[in-house]
């Protein structure tokens, strides 16, 4: 990884050489060789211009996973980017085998630009009051719009897919996104309407092209800060329900 890291001269030693440990260590998840040659490509792009950080930190994102997944669940079995039924067509992101179940896995981040956007009070819940400046408004509109996008683009990848599976959508918590925002998304996605008091709730139903399929099945909220390889302290991978106290500590 050498000439890759001369590429990424911000990132912090110690993190590039977690990085390339890690990577090591996640040597017997199946296809991860594509995962190393992405990176390759990525950091290349950003050597020349047109390429940037944020989309190495997404992909480094998806490693993270991956690890904490062999640490906490040993003896599964991984592939990445698994072949689907059409070997022309979108692959999801990894395949985990666990005890009899079969996941595939999706992975997505979220990097809003920071600019000004005004609020529409015309798609405000009822009896709701959003108190944010158009800075943060926007970072978190753009956000859930990107969301909405990526779980359109998820379904569509796991209709290329047949067997018995569960699909999950994962996400960082806390980095543009926390898990209360994540959870009134879900609320949306399950119920086909927002929560009540879900203020930007009318907002998100207005933005989406068309009805979800439904067939996410998971959202996983993963606590993993930017500049670490470790879940944040105290704090577990959790699967998101609608409702807080349905949420759950992820077991596979």
């Amino acid at each position: 990884m050498e000439e890759i890291f001369k590429r990424v001269e911000r990132f912090h030693s110690q993190f590039l050489d977690e990085l390339e440990a890690v990577y090591k260590d996640c040597s017997g998840v199946n296809n991860i060789q594509a995962w190393y040659n992405r990176l390759d490509q990525l950091s290349a792009a950003l050597e020349r211009g047109d390429g940037t950080y944020r989309q190495i930190e997404d992909h480094i994102f998806e490693l993270k996973v991956i690890n904490y997944l062999l640490k906490a669940f040993p003896g599964s079995e991984m592939t990445y980017e698994p072949k689907g039924i059409d070997a022309s067509g979108k692959d999801c992101d990894l395949e985990v085998k666990y005890d009899e179940k079969r996941f595939l896995v999706e992975f997505k981040s979220f990097h809003p630009e920071w600019k000004s956007t005004p609020i529409p009070q015309e798609h405000i819940a009822e009896n709701n009051n959003v108190i944010m400046d158009g800075e943060c408004y926007h970072s978190y509109q753009a956000t859930r719009g990107h969301l909405i996008d990526v779980t359109y683009h998820t379904e569509e990848k796991l209709e290329n897919y047949d067997g018995e599976f569960i699909s999950v959508l994962a996400v960082p918590d806390g980095f543009h996104l926390n898990i209360e925002d994540l959870r009134d998304f879900v609320f949306i996605y399950r119920n086909g309407t927002h929560r009540p008091d879900d203020p930007l709730g009318p907002m998100t139903l207005h933005n989406l092209k068309q009805p979800f399929k439904g067939s996410i099945d998971q959202f996983w909220a993963v606590p993993i800060p930017q500049d670490s390889f470790s879940l944040k302290k105290d704090e577990e991978v959790m699967v998101v329900k609608p409702l807080m106290h349905e949420d759950e500590k992820l077991e596979l």
